[in-house]
This record gives C-alpha cells, structure tokens and sequence, in this order.
C-alpha cells in the first residue's frame, strides 16, 4: 500500500505583535516631530536652483509681502530678550503680560511705538494686522526694522538671518534692506526661495 503523505504546512507567524510595533513606531515619529508654525502673512518665494537646505535652529527671519512691508521672525528663545532690549532703545516699558504675550507671536509687523497696543490685541487681530517695520533709504533716519536685527544678534551671537521676499514685492525694499545692512557690516545672511 502507498504511504499517505502529510500535507506541508508552513510555519504560521502570529502578526498581531508586529501591527502593535507599526502603531507604536507611527505614535513616537507624529509625538516626537516638529511642526511648522503658522505664517502670519503668506509670502510666495521666487524659485531657484539652489540645493542647500535652510536651518531650523538660531534662525531669524525677516520677510518682505507683496505689499513691501517688512516683518520680522526670531525663535521663541530669543524674543523677549530682544524684546527688552528694543523697548531700552526706543523708549518703551513692556510689563510682564506684554513680555509673555510676544512670546508667542510668531512673526511680526509693527513699528515700536505701536508694539504695545499691539500685545493687547487679541490673537486673531494681531495675526491680521501688520502695517510693517520701518526701514528708510536714508541711513540712520528710522533704521528699526535693522535694530531688530542687531539687538537680536546681540541676545544670541550664533542666530543666522534669512531673508524672504515675495517674488511680487519691489525691487527697492530688497535692495534698500540689503544696503542698510551691508551698510553696518552685515554681509552674511540667506535667502529664502522656492524650489524649481
């Protein structure tokens, strides 16, 4: 009589374990991560061929809209010292509610004198409203928007600057920013675009 042979079976593996590791890994990288936040103003960036990526760390950032007004980003760390140091400057007291509530404005588009004002608003009006930081073609005029960034680099040394300009902007406001600075020995920063 012929032998009945058994039927093969491969090794079974329980997956249940391995879906646990997919769901644990996935909630690590979305709780570990950081997000981007929110721009103020939306500036659309001309393209370029550059490769080099731009640092998220010790950055500060100045933007010109398409409207040609000047606003200004620094990180978190950095704001409210540099913030103190702006108001020694122009004059102006800032009390403790002030301080906290720049703490999270992100980026920023008010001239000094108005800054105050400005904290008090509710979160949804500052986000709306931002007329821009001076900066006048004739040096040392109403050099604020240049201020900011000197006083920022004097609270941190290491900070970069970025510059992002919306491809619509004019011309002058670029070259007049990057005069002003050129013309206190800042010859060193980025410029933020799109990729082509």
């Amino acid at each position: 009589m012929a032998r009945v042979k058994p039927k093969r079976r491969g090794p079974s593996m329980d997956l249940t374990a391995m879906s646990d590791m997919a769901w644990l890994l996935l909630t690590f990288f979305i709780l570990t991560s950081n997000f981007r936040e929110p721009e103020v103003v939306p500036v659309v960036t001309p393209t370029s061929v550059s490769n080099q990526k731009m640092g998220d760390d010790n950055m500060m950032v100045i933007k010109i809209d398409n409207s040609g007004n000047f606003l200004f980003a620094l990180d978190e760390k950095d704001r409210v010292p540099t913030l103190e140091r702006m108001g020694e400057k122009y004059g102006v007291r800032f009390t403790d509610a002030e301080k906290n509530a720049f703490k999270s404005v992100v980026e920023f588009g008010v001239p000094m004198k108005e800054m105050r004002s400005f904290l008090n608003q509710s979160a949804d009006k500052q986000k709306t409203y931002n007329p821009g930081i001076p900066l006048d073609t004739i040096p040392d005029k109403n050099q604020e928007m240049i201020d900011w960034v000197f006083e920022a680099r004097e609270v941190n040394p290491d900070v970069f600057l970025a510059i992002k300009g919306d491809q619509k902007s004019e011309y002058i406001k670029f070259k007049t920013l990057i005069g002003q600075l050129q013309a206190k020995n800042m010859n060193k920063f980025q410029l933020i675009t799109s990729q082509e």
